[in-house]
């Protein structure tokens, strides 16, 4: 009966292991597996969006990892007041109603722009959380933005952040060639370098707002990200510090304040 009981404890132990295996590995799967930023459904909040100073309903709907950043877009001409700060909104100057080569979404900082940004301060509204991608620690945990537009809720990955004079930021859309040109130029301003490729046949998103983290100069911050593709992983990859990072931390610093 003893030697019974052994063979029969002894048959057991490699299905009990195997089964251990299995479980593990199905958990380390889904670990691996799971989406590291989830988009929401924001379809229904564009039909039912209300806004008394606009015309028109949203072109779309603009969510940004680890800001407060989720509110409509409008086009410009339809908005009766856009100087008015009083409206937690965005707006694109053209009339887009899908994806194109390069979608540009701006909105107000009003009251995060001085050379030491705060981060996702629960104040703040609009484009100011925006700032936050200033921060190398934040850029490392945050690098999604969804864009919700023709019934459809996009994901895009960030590829560059930096600082570029106002005059010479380009809010509209741009044709295969010139789209070439601006991913890398964007790249090279970047003060961060992304693990992430970027090519003309990708839909670019950009997000601009002003700032006076020079001081009185007026520049204005810019966000760019790459739609994410077919079948592609969404994780945390890898970002860091490029050389001219370095005038940014010591402006945050308050050690300089010259953008030159």
């Amino acid at each position: 009966m003893k030697k019974n009981k052994k063979k029969l404890k002894n048959k057991l132990q490699p299905k009990s292991i195997t089964i251990i295996i299995v479980l593990v590995a199905c958990l380390l799967s889904i670990i691996i597996l799971r989406p590291y930023y989830r988009t929401k459904d924001r379809t229904k909040q564009i039909t039912k969006s209300n806004f008394s100073n606009v015309v028109s309903k949203p072109l779309g709907w603009l969510r940004v990892q680890g800001t407060n950043i989720d509110f409509p877009i409008f086009y410009y001409n339809s908005i009766e007041d856009i100087s008015d700060p009083s409206y937690d909104l965005g707006w694109s100057f053209e009339d887009n109603k899908k994806l194109v080569n390069r979608t540009v979404l701006l909105s107000h900082n009003m009251r995060n722009v001085s050379s030491k940004p705060l981060i996702a301060d629960k104040n703040q509204a609009r484009f100011e959380q925006l700032m936050s991608y200033i921060y190398y620690d934040f850029v490392k945990d945050n690098k999604y933005i969804q864009y919700t537009i023709n019934g459809k809720n996009y994901l895009f990955k960030i590829y560059a952040v930096y600082l570029q004079p106002e005059e010479d930021v380009e809010l509209y859309n741009i044709d295969k060639k010139e789209k070439r040109d601006y991913i890398k130029n964007s790249i090279d301003r970047s003060y961060f370098k992304f693990n992430v490729d970027v090519s003309e046949d990708d839909k670019i998103l950009t997000l601009v707002t002003c700032t006076r983290f020079y001081g009185d100069s007026d520049y204005s911050f810019v966000v760019d990200a790459r739609q994410v593709r077919k079948l592609e992983i969404i994780n945390n990859y890898k970002v860091t510090e490029k050389s001219n990072y370095n005038k940014i931390k010591k402006i945050l610093k308050g050690d300089d304040l010259n953008e030159n």
